[in-house]
């Protein structure tokens, strides 16, 4: 398989309040267009530089990035979908790790698997990797 990022953009969730479950309210605040040849630290300084300016607490933040999955032996882009994900979690820590992509088979409507090119968005942050 060959992952390929194929955009990546920051992602902050603000806590705004909670729900009358205890649940908190979050609100995203997403910064779009963010090169994905940027080292891990540079994005962790943006992050870190942006922090102080919002008035609600920070619940999570990190980046995230779309990859698209495809066979090796494939020369050719065929078209993809894209999903959207994120993390949900207590830590409001700033530090990122290394993305990961996972592959799935598609299965068609006759029930056979085949292996065309899909996408997939991985959203980091320090509470872990979730992948949609």
């Amino acid at each position: 398989m060959v992952v390929t990022t194929m955009n990546r953009h920051l992602l902050i969730q603000l806590q705004t309040g909670q729900t009358a479950a205890g649940k908190p309210k979050l609100h995203n605040r997403v910064y779009p267009h963010v090169d994905v040849e940027v080292a891990d630290d540079a994005i962790n300084q943006v992050l870190e530089a942006l922090t102080p300016l919002f008035a609600d607490p920070v619940y999570v933040m990190g980046r995230v990035d779309t990859v698209q999955i495809a066979p090796d032996t494939s020369s050719s882009a065929s078209s993809s979908t894209t999903s959207s994900g994120s993390t949900t979690s207590s830590s409001s820590s700033s530090t990122t790790t290394g993305t990961e992509g996972s592959a799935s088979n598609a299965t068609s409507s006759s029930g056979t698997q085949s292996s065309a090119s899909t996408s997939s968005t991985t959203t980091t942050s320090a509470a872990g990797t979730t992948s949609a």
